[in-house]
């Protein structure tokens, strides 16, 4: 027998299968046979079998035996498991044991863990056999015991191996261990021996293939097919650590701890979990919510050594205990821990039993957080090396702490995604759980916003980046840098604000500039992502991936390639950004009317400044109601002028054709899916308050009263109404049956202008003076943005309608191209109140914009505001002084035209 002292073997059950389910079953039956042959040695007949189950955590198995000496009666429950079994297994099987002996009161009960057991079911194993005789626990190290004292097994003797393991095949019983290099400390090759008769081909083959050879050849006899050649080991894995980002905005990269903003709870309870050993955590996040930048920031703040790995890189089991060893490396190196001499990285059991066995200082701390783990979950037997760390970890605190962040919208395998290995890692952690930002953190990125550009942004603008950004840390930054660029090529804020900031648009921003093979390319490495960069390569030249590296639109991450963020990702292989609308509507659809009805009374298209005068208010009022026409999509971004979409404008039915974009629109929106959920929970009825509570947490960025976000959930209420998704119903609203036709009009309202026609004036007439010198043959042509001052015309009876739809200039009026004032003179009279108020004119120079706007008052028997008289009287004196007048403003004949 070999004085060689084993740790914790692992039991390796090699069956020659083809399907899945012939392997489950020959596994089954071969464990079955190995324990009946263990409890023989114990002194017991073959075992009957009670139960016998195959599972993907591993093999289970329930048998009755009697002792061959004194026929004694015993029972045994065999767990061969991929990880340590824990305390619950255990005290259910002795609770079993203890209820059958309320028949049997001599049974014995014997509870196999392989490979072993948690701290707490070894704690609790000990303390029942001290008071009970006739109960027994072993491990995968007191079996290899067992047999080894019966001389069954032997185990491998070279210098400088680990990771020893049971192997059982049908031929017998074999033993094997890693070697390891002395000064990396990593496996170089497996070893495989019988104490019978020798190893066969198949059980060298069968043992290559398994997991626990990691690709490693696999030689037999102590080395007597002499050490394997140095390219026949596989090549060590690449671990590398999350780097963040060099300024505020570089939305590609998650935010250094320079750049960290917010998350100040999440952030407390993390450093105290870490500092009071409190054993694994994962942080759970959509896409682009800040994990990585959390993470970065808490390794920042962690005493002792901290890192943060990229798991992109990371495709074979050996990529664990490399991570391992690379922060327990600098954590020497920082003068932490002293490692074991014995220290082994072969594979991820002796990387942590190496932590363990190491000399940490009293105080020393070791914080290793895994990152992007969601790629993890692609390969089951990579999941079960880190679900074994994570059990570890909850099990062993005391110098090392592992956390694990993952994006809970990642959607891709049904079938093959490992939940339940996923679920083992959450169950053994404590999990954090990330919102988007809230309105502070949003408005301290504003704040740096307005440092890097220098300028102030307007209210108008800061809310248009709250409510595009929804509170998402990573599109908040693209927005800003967006911003950034445009304010450099010489863009205003207002035409920004003019524009969607519109995810979807600056993605295809990012692509427009790319000719079709790198986009082509770019197609390729999101479709495979995260892939090999010489998979990439292989297809296209490798200036063109230069290019896409160049442009940032994709990553490098060790030797594979990845598109900058996720949900850029989504984007080019859905061709749809998986984000739902988040503006703000907060013009109800009949204020909203007034607008779209001017619009269509003026072929989709008017000035904003005309519509300004038209309804007595400013430009800001009229920018008002155009932005929510932007946000559906019935405008399109203009700077001084507001126009409805060309489809709009021409459609036979401006109105039906209103409704169908609006309904898509809101659809997409991310109020209609908290009203059609609110419906569905709360048996169809949902109120304004309950929408107004849902709407607060959907738009964490968004600030806003309770009365306000009450407003705003009534203003979508009635738009969805409008449409024909939601009806009124008892104090409440309900979703509308398919094919409604919904409620109201945006086309009806009259044009302000017509209700202006017969009052004169209403606006200056410089624009009218110069379609009067622009007729020909006493006939003018007026292009559609001076038709209100076409209509002060008309209403002067200056020109008139001919049959043939001409304008026809009143005789006399215009001489050799300039507009004669005595003629524009006697017009003026024939108006209501225009004698009165030029006979004051001409008799008080001075008299004032008032006096004069309430003689047309009168005239009109109207009830004007001060702002309506203010325009009137305006008005007035500037076109009596085109009529030759002299005013208190002094005189001012039309200008002549130049020669």
């Amino acid at each position: 027998m070999s004085g060689t002292i084993v740790k914790d073997p692992i039991l390796l059950l090699l069956v020659d299968e083809e399907s899945t389910a012939a392997t489950s079953n020959a596994k089954g039956h071969l464990f079955e046979n190995f324990m009946a042959n263990v409890m023989h040695h114990l002194g017991y007949q073959k075992p009957s079998t009670n139960s016998l189950n195959v599972t993907s955590e591993g093999v289970e198995l329930d048998i009755s035996l009697n002792h061959s000496m004194n026929r004694s009666r015993a029972i045994a429950e065999c767990k061969a498991y991929s990880s340590n079994i824990n305390v619950g297994l255990l005290t259910a099987f002795y609770g079993r044991l203890a209820a059958l002996r309320l028949r049997e009161p001599a049974v014995e009960g014997y509870f196999f863990a392989l490979p072993r057991m948690t701290s707490a079911a070894a704690e609790q194993a000990r303390s029942i056999q001290e008071s009970d005789p006739g109960f027994r626990s072993f491990t995968a190290s007191e079996i290899w015991d067992l047999l080894n004292e019966r001389d069954l097994i032997s185990p491998v003797g070279a210098e400088l191996v680990s990771d020893h393991a049971l192997v059982v095949h049908e031929s017998g019983f074999h033993t094997a261990a890693l070697k390891i290099d002395p000064h990396t400390r990593t496996a170089t090759h497996v070893i495989v021996k019988s104490i019978n008769n020798g190893v066969s081909p198949l059980v060298v083959d069968l043992l290559g293939q398994h997991a626990y050879a990691q690709g490693l050849p696999v030689l037999t006899t102590d080395l007597a097919g002499g050490p394997p050649r140095e390219d026949m080991a596989p090549s060590p894995p690449l671990v590398i650590e999350v780097n963040g980002s060099h300024s505020d905005f570089e939305y590609q990269l998650p935010a250094s701890p320079r750049y960290f903003v917010g998350r100040r709870d999440a952030l407390r309870d993390l450093i105290a979990l870490v500092d009071a050993r409190g054993g694994p955590f994962v942080l759970n996040a959509q896409s682009g919510w800040g994990k990585s930048s959390l993470a970065l920031k808490l390794a920042s703040q962690t005493q002792g050594v901290a890192t943060v790995i990229d798991t992109r890189t990371a495709s074979s089991g050996s990529f664990v205990p490399a991570a391992i060893r690379k922060a327990a490396e600098t954590a020497q190196q920082a003068g932490l821990v002293t490692l074991a001499e014995d220290a082994s990285w072969a594979t991820t059991a002796g990387a942590l039993r190496s932590i363990q066995n190491s000399d940490w200082l009293p105080s020393s701390h070791l914080l290793i957080i895994f990152d992007q783990f969601e790629n993890i979950f692609t390969d089951p037997l990579l999941t079960q090396e880190f679900r074994d760390v994570a059990l570890w970890n909850s099990d062993v605190r005391e110098h090392i702490t592992f956390g694990f962040a993952w994006k809970t919208d990642y959607v891709d395998w049904i079938e093959n995604h490992p939940y339940r290995l996923r679920d083992q890692i959450r169950n053994a952690s404590t999990i954090f759980h990330l919102s988007p930002f809230g309105s502070r953190e949003v408005g301290t990125l504003l704040k740096r916003l307005e440092t890097t550009v220098q300028i102030s942004l307007s209210k108008e603008l800061r809310q248009r980046l709250r409510e595009y950004s929804q509170g998402l840390p990573w599109l908040l930054k693209k927005l800003s840098g967006h911003v950034i660029r445009e304010f450099k090529g010489g863009k205003t804020q207002e035409q920004l604000i003019g524009e969607a900031l519109n995810i979807q648009d600056l993605f295809d921003s990012d692509l427009r500039a790319l000719d079709p093979q790198e986009r082509d390319a770019l197609g390729y490495v999101a479709r495979y992502a995260p892939v090999r960069a010489t998979e990439v390569t292989e297809k296209y030249s490798a200036g063109l991936v230069q290019s896409l590296l160049n442009q940032r639109l994709i990553v490098q991450v060790g030797e594979k390639l990845d598109t900058y963020w996720d949900t850029f990702r989504d984007y080019l292989n859905t061709g749809r950004v998986p984000i739902e609308d988040s503006y703000i509507l907060r013009l109800s659809p009949n204020s909203v009317a007034r607008l779209v009805s001017e619009l269509l009374a003026h072929d989709g298209s008017l000035a904003t400044s005309d519509i300004a005068e038209a309804w007595d208010t400013s430009e800001n009022v009229v920018w008002n109601y155009t932005r929510e026409l932007r946000q559906l999509g019935l405008a399109p971004p203009e700077i001084g002028q507001v126009s409805l979409i060309s489809e709009v404008a021409a459609a036979t039915d401006p109105e039906a054709e209103i409704k169908t974009r609006v309904a898509t629109a809101l659809r997409r929106h991310r109020a209609y899916s908290e009203f059609t959920e609110l419906a569905e929970r709360g048996h169809g009825k949902v109120t304004a308050a309950a929408l107004a509570d849902r709407l607060r947490r959907a738009f964490p960025a968004v600030e806003g009263t309770d009365h306000t976000w009450t407003t705003y959930a009534r203003t979508f209420l009635a738009w969805l109404e409008y449409v024909g998704l939601a009806r009124n119903a008892n104090n409440g609203y309900e979703l509308a049956p398919e094919g409604s036709v919904g409620v109201g009009s945006l086309t009806s309202k009259p044009s302000s202008f017509a209700k202006k026609t017969g009052v004169f004036p209403t606006v200056s007439p410089g624009p009218a003076i110069e379609l009067l010198r622009q007729s020909v043959s006493g006939r003018i042509s007026a292009p559609p943005n001076r038709k209100k001052h076409l209509a002060q015309l008309i209403s002067l009876k200056a020109v008139s309608l001919s049959k043939d739809g001409n304008y026809i200039v009143v005789d006399g009026l215009v001489s050799d191209g300039e507009v004669v004032p005595e003629t524009l003179l006697k017009l003026l009279q024939e108006k209501p109140g225009g004698a009165r108020a030029i006979e004051l004119l001409q008799s008080n120079t001075s008299v004032g914009i008032k006096d004069v706007a309430e003689i047309f008052e009168s005239a009109y028997n109207a009830a004007w505001t001060h702002s309506t008289k203010e325009v009137v009287g305006k008005a007035f004196f500037a076109w009596s002084r085109a009529a030759g007048l002299t005013t208190k403003r002094g005189a001012r004949r039309p200008k002549q035209r130049k020669q």
